[in-house]
């Protein structure tokens, strides 16, 4: 598949689309890509899934972060990284996140604060994830790819509980 298919090692990384959309903090691209059937456990040359990858982006100040990922800045860019984390924990399937668990184990008050109890619950796999959030994994797997994301206009769902306005004008 052209939407998981990894790139040259030496100049991205190895990372897929997915991987790429992370590292430019481009949650519309991400949107795109995970609606149309990209895969987000897919590792890239370093060994990292996307969600592994944003953990290390958001966590920067920990020393952790690869050399080909930028530091997390304060303001609009954590923002984005944040609604990445969102949009990956969609369509992450359970239980394909052991070594994000170990990430946000490995430093939980930092983690804790950054995402909130309940997020950081559900990623590290202490608790289930709210109800909203496993009604909206139901929701964005049950859309056809071939129909994305017109689909989502199609959905009885009041504006505020659209995942994300693709338009550019919200």
């Amino acid at each position: 598949r052209l939407l998981d298919r990894r790139g040259c090692s030496r100049v991205e990384g190895g990372g897929t689309s997915l991987h790429v959309a992370c590292e430019l903090a481009r949650p519309e691209c991400l949107f795109l890509l995970l609606g149309h059937g990209a895969s987000p456990g897919l590792r890239d040359g370093g060994g990292l899934t996307p969600l592994e990858l944003l953990l290390r982006q958001l966590g920067g100040d920990s020393g952790a972060t690869p050399a080909s990922a930028t530091p997390a800045a304060p303001g609009e860019s954590r923002q984005r990284r944040l609604l990445l984390l969102d949009l990956l924990a969609l369509y992450t399937p359970a239980g394909a996140t052991h070594s994000a668990r170990r990430e946000l184990l490995g430093d939980r008050p930092r983690w804790q604060r950054l995402l909130g109890e309940d997020k950081f619950q559900w990623l590290a796999g202490l608790a289930p994830p709210s109800l909203f959030a496993r009604a909206m994994q139901v929701l964005v797997t049950a859309i056809s790819p071939s129909r994305f994301p017109e689909a989502l206009d199609e959905l009885p769902l009041p504006p505020f509980l659209q995942p994300l306005d693709l338009t550019g004008k919200g």
